[in-house]
């Protein structure tokens, strides 16, 4: 199979198949940890999982730091036929993300109390059941980290199914042993992380396996320049990890608000809503970086090699593909909330989560209509070397106005407003990925060497 030269639309379903499998498994570790903690723990557990979340997030935002920055430069070279100078970039990433997977193991270890109240655990109950949840966590961190990284990676060495299959068998042994742990061996919320960690290691364990292949051609190489290298990967991978990243934040915020906002019956409530909707916020971003992932090698490699025209399709084919994700997304949403929160919780017919949960998400999920396509389009800029564009926008997108409205609406508008929060964010964040998109369409840009040093128009398109 030739990136450059096989037909698009094949290439393109190809890898988008793969990735959906790995985004919508990937999603399984969460869904099925809050539907059976759910269930099984009740209100109490849910919010203890939102707690949670934003470790998630930094974890794995560290992995598509240097995942996605280095295999995006490593198949841009590789477009040139410079594959010794793609390994290069390789070996960098990956000492950059050993050292910083030390760094957080260490953080969590000896921070986990302090972190959890800062996440938002500020009632005891909630603060108990997060702490039996990341005791697993704190173990096993650099497989978790590590297998994200290397999955970016596999995608990128032409192995994207082998990658999907990691994350569907780390995925089916999570839900076996969720229900086993959870339900069978009585374990509760406790179970459930020690089933989310066995199905990381069987993943990585799968991910591994890509090093003992014929066909692999990544591999470690004598490097020449680290700081500089370091320096260009982190500045492709920063807008993947501001993007992730900012959906931990936006957790911690969002939960700090509801405990300002809220008190009693009805701050546990509002958290274990909330629980639900950053599990529903997981899967439908996640659907949105699957066809970012799906599109970059072949965005990243073409580009390199100067098939422009081929971008171009590739780019056609993410955005009608984000399209469809986003319209099923919230026409079944808004449809059916009520239904959605039972699935992961057990509550009564006349309590009164079951009473708000309605008006809170059917308002959320009104900012599924723009969320994959903003996700989308950061792999995009990224993918054609236009990391600046991207990362003024992930910033935008996940720190400045985000968290703006987030104190703003409430203060002026009254609590229920902040609910609205991210709808304004992605319109606002639309408009400016449309223009960009036009813009880097009419006329994409060709870099050669040092990134965005040399820029010219290839002679030669097909």
């Amino acid at each position: 199979m030739s990136i450059t030269e096989d037909k698009p639309i094949k290439l393109f379903s190809k890898y988008l198949l793969a990735s959906f499998g790995s985004a919508i498994v990937m999603s399984i570790y969460s869904l099925v940890d809050a539907l059976c903690v759910g269930q099984y723990e009740g209100e109490v557990g849910g919010a203890a999982l939102a707690v949670v979340m934003p470790l998630w997030t930094i974890i794995f935002s560290f992995g598509l730091l240097f995942g996605i920055g280095g295999a995006t430069l490593m198949v841009e070279r590789r477009g040139r036929n410079e594959i010794e100078e793609g390994n290069v970039f390789y070996t960098v990433a990956f000492i950059g993300a050993a050292f910083i997977t030390i760094i957080l193991w260490i953080l969590i270890n000896c921070f986990e109390n302090p972190l959890l109240r800062f996440f938002g655990a500020s009632d005891d109950t909630v603060f108990s059941y997060a702490k039996k949840y990341t005791f697993w966590m704190k173990i096993s961190l650099p497989v978790f980290l590590l297998g994200q990284f290397f999955t970016c990676f596999l995608r990128n060495d032409h192995a994207p199914m082998r990658a999907t299959l990691a994350v569907i068998c780390g995925g089916i042994t999570n839900i076996i042993l969720d229900v086993s742990l959870v339900f069978g061996c009585k374990m509760g919320i406790r179970g459930a992380g020690l089933a989310t960690m066995i199905g990381q290691f069987v993943s990585f364990g799968i991910l591994c396996t890509h090093f003992f292949s014929k066909k692999r051609q990544i591999k470690f190489v004598k490097i020449n320049k680290f700081k500089r290298n370091l320096f260009q990967i982190v500045k492709v991978g920063i807008p993947s990890f501001v993007l992730d990243i900012a959906m931990g934040v936006l957790v911690i915020l969002f939960n700090n608000q509801i405990v300002t906002y809220t008190d009693g019956e009805e701050e546990t409530a509002t958290l274990a809503i909330y629980g639900v909707i950053c599990n529903i916020v997981a899967l439908v971003q996640s659907l949105g970086y699957a066809v970012g992932q799906a599109s970059q090698p072949l965005l990243s490699e073409n580009y390199g090699a100067g098939k422009l025209s081929r971008v171009k399709k590739f780019l056609k084919y993410g955005i009608i593909s984000c399209c469809i994700i986003s319209f099923i997304a919230v026409l079944f949403l808004e449809l059916f909330p009520k239904e959605v929160l039972c699935i992961f919780l057990s509550v009564e017919k006349d309590s009164l989560i079951l009473k708000i949960c309605s008006s809170i998400e059917r308002k959320y999920f009104l900012s599924f209509i723009f969320l994959c396509f903003n996700v989308f389009t950061t792999y995009y800029l990224q993918s054609i070397l236009k990391a600046h564009y991207a990362f003024i926008v992930s910033i935008c997108r996940g720190f400045i106005i985000s968290c703006s409205l987030l104190y703003f609406l409430p203060a002026v508008f009254g609590f229920s407003a902040i609910w609205y929060t991210m709808l304004i964010t992605e319109i606002i964040i639309l408009s400016i990925n449309v223009f960009l998109v036009i813009k880097t369409y009419r006329k994409l840009e060709y870099n050669k060497g040092d990134i965005g040093v040399v820029d010219y128009e290839p002679k030669i398109q097909k």
